[in-house]
């Protein structure tokens, strides 16, 4: 017959290994699975739930962890990517916080997104195709086939040569002023003052959007 200490030894031993991976577990802060002796990594949730303590400050206004959580932004926490948009937050980089961005006026708008802000002062980003003139009347517009695009309008008495030397492969443009229609299209009516070359833009994940502020 087996003694006491020979039946009791694999016991010891198996709960001395189970310790150390528990406390091994612990120490590069994953999560021990008993049942198979083994560590995982946390969740983002259990990530989320080690991490905020007082939830986060965005503008003026404070969330807590559980408004944070209903929104479900635990991700967008923990790579500290949160923006507010009007009322609401949203992860950077997303097409959702990019395209909330543009309609509460904290980005500039693409040539595209025109159509549906007419009346309002908005910064249009686009890239040119088209340039034209007639008389005192010059044009720059995102497509040839102007009525199926953005254009911005200009009036003066301005050189031809300059004004291509000035705006034509200049890259994107952006142009601050009242979105209006004419034939059906949008159009911003600018004068140069109105109009940046070369605009700097931020990336926001897999978008690159702009912050101009029209005066």
């Amino acid at each position: 017959m087996l003694s006491p200490f020979f039946v009791a030894l694999p016991i010891y031993a198996s709960s001395v290994a189970k310790n150390n991976t528990k406390k091994s577990c612990e120490s590069e802060n994953k999560v021990y699975v008993e049942s198979s002796n083994t560590c995982r990594d946390k969740t983002t949730s259990e990530r989320f739930d080690d991490e905020c303590i007082t939830g986060v400050t965005v503008g003026s206004t404070h969330y807590s962890c559980s408004e944070i959580r209903q929104a479900g932004l635990e991700s967008a926490y923990l790579k500290n990517a949160i923006v507010k948009h009007g009322g609401s937050l949203y992860e950077i980089g997303t097409y959702q916080e990019v395209n909330a961005g543009k309609n509460a006026g904290d980005y500039c708008l693409s040539a595209a997104d025109t159509w549906s802000h007419v009346g309002e002062v908005r910064c249009v980003v686009f890239y040119p195709t088209y340039f034209a003139n007639s008389g005192r009347n010059f044009f720059i517009d995102e497509k040839k086939d102007y009525q199926n695009g953005f254009v911005i309008y200009m009036y003066g008495n301005y050189n031809w040569n300059d004004f291509l030397a000035t705006y034509k492969d200049k890259g994107e443009i952006l142009v601050c002023g009242t979105i209006t229609t004419y034939q059906g299209h949008p159009q911003i009516k600018a004068t140069p003052q109105n109009i940046l070359t070369s605009p700097t833009g931020t990336a926001r994940g897999s978008y690159t959007v702009y912050q101009y502020t029209c005066d």
